[in-house]
């Protein structure tokens, strides 16, 4: 219990915590503009890839929101941040779930269509940018979130670190679209991404404790 911690103990965490906010306000900061854009330009360039950095990223907002809430309130009422957790890892992995429900059914649906992607600078540039910034922000919310020995940040760190890959792999879908031809590649990579956030969204859940 945070209660029986001794001062020094108490004054580590709450600098781990001033971290964690630092680190999520930064998400929602970068994730509202960048995901609205990625999501426009992926609809409108036929991206999928690109339309799942948007969608990772404003998943990722959702989830960074609620841990400004929790960590917000571990800073007034330590004693009950257990409960707080539990509440934010929910919304996390709820985030998670739904993301890897949208790329799965649009992915199924392009490759039935057989439609082709575009390849326009906006596009490139928003998976550019959404992959140099979301890398060190996936890597340092998971270290952190192994740190504080909290779920809910660990699978926000998922989160970010889920939208750096769909920029990774957007970039290269669409770069063999553009050199082979390979139209499918971008719909391959939504529906590996869709896979992992499945997986994510599962692990960052909170379990029922059985009584003992």
């Amino acid at each position: 219990m945070l209660a029986d911690q001794s001062p020094d103990s108490r004054l580590v965490r709450l600098r781990l915590v001033t971290k964690a906010l630092w680190l999520v306000s930064s998400s929602v900061a970068f994730g509202v503009l960048s995901g609205a854009v990625s999501v426009i330009a992926g609809l409108r360039g036929h991206s999928l890839g690109v339309f799942a950095i948007g969608l990772g990223v404003l998943a990722d907002v959702t989830g960074s929101a609620a841990l400004i809430w929790r960590f917000r309130a571990e800073r007034r009422q330590p004693v009950q941040s257990g409960a707080q957790e539990a509440r934010a890892a929910i919304i996390v992995a709820v985030a998670l779930a739904v993301v890897s429900a949208v790329l799965a059914v649009e992915s199924v649906a392009a490759l039935a269509g057989g439609s082709r992607p575009g390849t326009s600078n906006i596009t490139l540039m928003a998976a550019g940018i959404s992959l140099a910034v979301l890398t060190p922000l996936a890597y340092a919310k998971r270290r952190l979130g192994r740190q504080m020995a909290s779920r809910a940040l660990q699978g926000d760190g998922a989160l970010s670190g889920i939208g750096a890959a769909t920029s990774l792999l957007a970039l290269t879908a669409l770069a063999l679209y553009d050199a082979l031809g390979w139209w499918w590649g971008d719909r391959i990579a939504a529906l590996i991404v869709a896979a992992i956030a499945a997986a994510e969204a599962w692990h960052t859940a909170p379990r029922r404790r059985s009584p003992d």
